[in-house]
């Protein structure tokens, strides 16, 4: 893997996994930027970083003086529901991330690796009313199409939700901004605490996710720069999904059972801009492209990876 990669928000959770899976294949760490706003100085050992806003102008000159060639785009704001609440917060993000786009346009990238979102879906489908977050991913997917080329290609890599800790409990997710459907479930589970489950009283039914673990991802993300040579064509979309979804009833149902809490909830509406079913099947199909199998394939056994990383932060 001859490349000199940049991880943008490679303080974050998935960053910070790709960076270590980066660091182990290459025995070589990867830039990492990352303001800090949300990402987790312990994964600092992982990277060489740089603590800097990715709308930062001086960004060009680090790529410059490292010569990097290929970025894996991670550094955003990440929460539908967040989004919906604070628009304005989402819309100046939105902003930064093209500013972003255009400086890196004016550097040597060859391959730019952008982080999208399943989120824009809903029952296969692109979804009519989106959230703030999920309508900025999409703008961006076309902003990035839009200025790809053969010097500058793009790979769109959309993400389903992302869970899951490594189980040796030395990383795993730290997020005190958003409440985030697994940290959150645990916490109220330990405590004894009532939890809200969205549901949807029209349809009868809780909203279902595709969950996969933040290892998987971050094998995938390291799959593709071993393949960039396949990614023949100057953009690239791709959507990224496990076997099977899980609705946020059976991800209590199965976390209450691991850690053996009796749960206690009621239900609330969920907001329209919310997907029920977010899945989307695809033709093309990245995991066979970069023959990669899906190591953590039930819910069961993503979440059991959380017990030793959680007892350590909560």
């Amino acid at each position: 893997m001859k490349l000199n990669l940049l991880i943008t928000g490679g303080l974050g959770y998935i960053g910070s996994f790709t960076a270590k899976k980066y660091l182990r294949k290459t025995r070589k760490k990867s830039l990492v930027i990352d303001n800090l706003s949300r990402g987790n100085f312990f994964a600092k050992k992982y990277s060489h970083n740089n603590i800097i806003d990715i709308s930062n102008s001086k960004l060009t000159k680090i790529i410059e003086k490292n010569k990097i060639d290929t970025i894996i785009h991670l550094a955003s704001f990440t929460c539908v529901r967040e989004s919906i609440k604070k628009k304005q917060k989402y819309f100046k993000n939105y902003k930064s991330q093209i500013k972003f786009i255009e400086n890196v346009k004016k550097t040597n990238i060859r391959h730019f690796i952008f982080s999208s979102s399943l989120s824009v879906f809903e029952k296969n489908k692109f979804k009519k009313n989106l959230s703030p977050y999920s309508t900025y991913k999409l703008k961006i997917e076309k902003y990035l199409k839009k200025v790809s080329s053969k010097n500058f290609k793009v790979i769109i890599l959309r993400y389903p939700n992302i869970i899951g800790s490594d189980p040796s409990g030395k990383l795993g997710e730290n997020n005190n901004f958003i409440s985030r459907i697994v940290p959150l479930f645990y916490k109220k589970l330990m405590k004894r605490k009532k939890i809200i489950l969205y549901y949807d009283y029209r349809r009868k039914t809780y909203p279902s996710r595709n969950y996969m673990h933040v290892q998987d991802i971050a094998n995938i993300n390291l799959k593709v720069l071993e393949n960039l040579k396949k990614f023949k064509k100057k953009y690239h979309i791709f959507n990224i999904q496990n076997n099977k979804e899980y609705s946020n009833f059976e991800v209590l149902k199965c976390l209450s059972k691991i850690i053996n809490k009796k749960p206690f909830f009621s239900l609330k509406q969920i907001n329209k801009k919310e997907s029920i079913n977010q899945i989307y099947k695809s033709k093309d199909d990245i995991l066979k492209l970069i023959k990669y199998k899906i190591k953590y394939d039930s819910l069961n056994k993503i979440l059991q990876t959380n017990a030793k990383w959680f007892k350590k932060i909560y």
